[in-house]
């Protein structure tokens, strides 16, 4: 009995209808501009962290 209420309930939100294109392509560009902001911050915490490292290596 519950496995056809989970079925049903999956079937269902099948059947909407999903957004448009301009809904998706707004949620690409979110998601490229997080990935983006990401990476760029790894890259600047790697960068000031070397800088820290090669500061204490040499005073």
């Amino acid at each position: 009995m519950n496995k056809m209420l989970l079925w049903s309930i999956f079937k269902s939100l099948k059947k909407r209808k999903r957004g448009g294109p301009i809904l998706e392509e707004i949620l690409l560009i979110g998601i490229a501009v997080l990935v983006f902001a990401i990476i760029v911050g790894v890259i600047l915490s790697l960068v000031d962290w070397a800088q820290v490292s090669i500061g204490d290596l040499f005073s």
